[in-house]
């Protein structure tokens, strides 16, 4: 039985007269698997989630149709699709199994994992066909496991068996329609979501909520009481366990997660650890924070981190510096502001820059400034061109590196100004920056993040990269 405190927070009722789970009937088999694959059993919890998600009726039909599984990060939701994948492939003789997923790249997680568990045993290996990673899976009966793009003219008219579906918070409401109306109302067949919590955008998983609200969808979701970050530890631990199931069975230390948590932005940590829904854009990093981390900043000769970003109208530019410190911690200066700059003029800043700092990383938004960074590189500087993945990475961890007291800045009154007009917009799992309004500048702000993200990195060792 699943510990008391790792049991879902809201879940369908079994059926009092279930003659059990399609689960049961290769328990055995599926924990040897996992076993034999990954060194280690399935977890209770994860067991018992199965069960619920496979339970029969009565007749020994599939009771659900739909099923949303809903709980926080890192908890292990790749092992549970994978584990049905794997299940209805066995289960069914030619059944059919479709992963989708925002990406995928997502969706081959699942994927990989379930071709993982398949490889690793000889007696299932012998059970299907030469596996390949572009081809699917198909069994010697005649089942298959498929990967298709998140579109729904992929999706049409497939005679699904199983929908597995990772991050619904991410996936169109059409595509979710797609998959169950590819069951075609067949017995035994099903859509199952896995996902964490979404926002104010997430309009399928809105609406799977109020489903499973109503009991009209099977569901287990895993969520904190209340949709913020307790202050006391103790709270927080309590909160944690009622998100992550991981956590509550002891295979994740809730400890480290506290940890972890206390360095995210509040509207990440209740989004992704208590795994509640948010609004779509949130404040990000409190003014009175970072004016504590203000102090004396003095720049090295070399090893300087230079981004720049601009802002929509081009009626501004920033250049920021950043380096790290003899004592590990992160230094960050506004270096220029360039009122209603060219590409002309913003390269004769840089170059200026370049000759009195060598060995320098030179960085900006591919979108906006993908151009400047190209011209720099043609006269010799080492340069990044920064990614959305960059520039998300780069707001989560200088964020973290602030609540962690290891940045120090110039305490220049521009930066100071642009930060309570700074908000933040979910992307897929992260989030990036964005104007509060459309009237704020927030160029020095992202500046900053950018500058502060590669700084923390061995530019010695990762110059390479920088291409």
């Amino acid at each position: 039985m699943t510990l008391p405190n790792a049991s879902p927070t809201r879940a369908t009722t079994p059926l009092p007269d279930s003659p059990g789970s399609l689960f049961d009937r290769f328990e055995t088999v599926l924990r040897l698997v996992w076993r034999t694959a990954f060194g280690h059993d399935l977890d209770p919890w994860q067991a018992d989630l199965l069960r619920a998600i496979t339970e029969l009726r009565a007749d020994g039909h599939l009771r659900h149709r739909q099923f949303l599984v809903s709980l926080g990060r890192q908890n292990g939701k790749t092992e549970i699709a994978a584990a049905l994948g794997l299940l209805f492939m066995l289960v069914k003789v030619s059944g059919y199994v479709v992963g989708i997923a925002s990406s995928a790249e997502q969706a081959r997680l699942v994927y990989d994992r379930t071709m993982t568990a398949i490889r690793r045993n000889t007696a299932l290996a012998k059970r299907f066909d030469a596996l390949t990673d572009t081809r699917g899976l198909r069994s010697k009966s005649g089942a298959k496991y498929e990967i298709k793009a998140a579109k729904s003219a992929a999706l049409q008219g497939l005679p699904i068996d199983l929908g597995l579906v990772d991050e619904v918070h991410l996936l169109k409401p059409s595509l979710w329609t797609d998959l169950v109306n590819g069951t075609g109302g067949r017995l035994d067949c099903i859509v199952v979501g896995i996902t964490t919590a979404g926002d104010d955008d997430s309009e399928l998983l809105t609406d799977l909520y109020r489903l499973a609200s109503e009991d009209k969808i099977g569901h287990a979701i895993w969520e904190a009481p209340a949709a913020e970050v307790p202050e006391d530890d103790e709270t927080l631990a309590e909160y944690l366990r009622a998100a992550n199931p991981a956590i509550a069975c002891g295979r994740i230390d809730v400890a480290v997660v506290i940890e972890d948590v206390r360095a995210m932005s509040p509207g990440a940590a209740i989004r992704y650890r208590l795994n509640r829904f948010t609004a779509t854009d949130s404040t990000w990093l409190p003014l009175a924070t970072w004016v504590g981390l203000a102090g004396e900043v003095t720049a090295p000769a070399e090893g300087v981190v230079f981004a720049l970003d601009r802002t929509p109208t081009w009626s501004h530019a920033s250049i920021v510096a950043a380096w790290k410190a003899a004592d590990g911690a992160i230094e960050t200066q506004v270096v220029a502001s360039v009122a209603k700059p060219s590409l002309e003029r913003l390269r004769e800043v840089c170059m200026q820059l370049a000759a009195r700092h060598g060995n320098a990383l030179w960085v900006a938004d591919n979108y906006s400034l993908g151009t400047l960074m190209a011209e720099l590189k043609d006269r010799g500087l080492t340069t990044r061109r920064g990614t959305l993945a960059d520039l998300t990475n780069a707001a989560s961890r200088t964020y973290a590196l602030a609540m962690q007291s290891t940045v120090r800045h110039a305490g220049d009154p521009l930066l100071t100004d642009q930060l309570p007009r700074v908000t933040t917009k979910n992307k897929g799992d992260g989030y990036r920056l964005v104007r509060a309004t459309k009237a704020a500048e927030i160029d020095t702000v992202t500046a900053t993040t950018l500058a502060v993200y590669f700084a923390e990195q061995d530019l010695d060792k990762g110059l390479q990269l920088f291409v």
